[in-house]
């Protein structure tokens, strides 16, 4: 009879997104996983393919931690919807640069997709909101997402500190800047 495996594929999965929110996806391997299981590799490699079909877990699960971070702010009320977002974006930087980093700034294969490439939300909440078409918003939205990036950027790579307020007020004048531009358009 063979041996019951000890270290189940969620287990597996949790410990590896607690490496890569400590300590970055550049650190994530079979031996540093096994090591806080305390295991062999032998089990990782049970659970999974290999270590891409692990690695794509993660972007799974941080994209799913991502997307809960923006609903969070969206539901707090604090800020109009599309602005939550934004803001959600900035405070998910700030908290957690790791996965902020994976999801947004580390390179990749051009024919990987990831869940935090769709902006359907986003640009719907502009259109809606304002009335714009689908091309509009869409433009509108890919201008202010360089502004918004461009500050969390910053703010993870510690080249730039922000108080919330600050940054809501650069959000809102920005926003009103590129409405008006496309207003009239």
């Amino acid at each position: 009879m063979p041996p019951v495996q000890k270290t189940g594929k969620d287990e597996t999965i949790n410990v590896a997104f607690d490496i890569v929110r400590k300590e970055g996806f550049c650190n994530l391997n079979a031996r540093a996983i096994a090591k806080k299981l305390g295991v062999s590799t032998q089990p990782i490699f049970s659970n999974f393919k290999n270590m891409e079909d692990l690695k794509m877990e993660i972007i799974k699960k941080a994209s799913l931690f991502y997307f809960a971070m923006l609903e969070e702010e969206e539901k707090s009320g604090k800020y109009p919807p599309y602005k939550a977002r934004g803001m959600g974006y900035i405070r998910f930087a700030k908290e957690e640069k790791n996965l902020f980093r994976l999801l947004f700034m580390d390179k990749r294969s051009s024919d990987v997709k990831f869940p935090t490439d769709d902006t359907t939300k986003e640009i719907g909440l502009i259109s809606d909101t304002l009335s714009f078409t689908e091309d509009k918003a869409s433009r509108m939205h890919a201008l202010l997402w360089f502004f918004v990036h461009g500050i969390a950027s910053l703010i993870v790579t510690e080249s730039l500190e922000l108080s919330e307020e600050d940054i809501s007020a650069a959000l809102t004048d920005t926003y009103l800047g590129l409405k008006s531009r496309f207003s009239d358009e």
